[in-house]
């Protein structure tokens, strides 16, 4: 399982990588400072879901479904608190780049999980 998540977040990163050097060379500097903090939205809640996930893969069928329940409640929270300090503290936030980079990030987690 550590293996699966580990490919998962490393491929959200490439696709965040890849979104931001072609915002980069379309929209410049600003556009691919946006499509990063999009991106990020979108890795680092899968990551802290994937961590509390590989913590204690087992035990009893409660305890993995609370595990599982927090880990989304986790995963919700980080992005709602990562989507107000990006509109709050970026002053150049380039909506596009930005939006488009988090869908990017979010189509290949579901992908991952049809795929799975």
């Amino acid at each position: 399982m550590q293996t699966s998540i580990s490919k998962l977040i490393g491929l959200q990163v490439l696709v965040t990588a890849v979104a931001s050097l072609v915002a980069l060379g379309v929209g410049g500097a600003g556009a691919a400072k946006s499509a990063a903090i999009g991106g990020s939205i979108g890795v680092i809640p899968s990551a802290a879901y994937g961590f509390l996930l590989i913590k204690k893969p087992f035990g009893s069928p409660r305890a993995v479904l609370q595990r599982q329940y927090l880990g989304e409640s986790c995963k919700l929270v980080l992005t709602l608190l990562m989507f107000g300090a990006s509109f709050a503290w970026v002053k150049e936030l380039s909506v596009l780049p930005f939006f488009a980079t988090y869908m990017l990030t979010l189509a290949v987690y579901w992908a991952a999980l049809l795929l799975a």
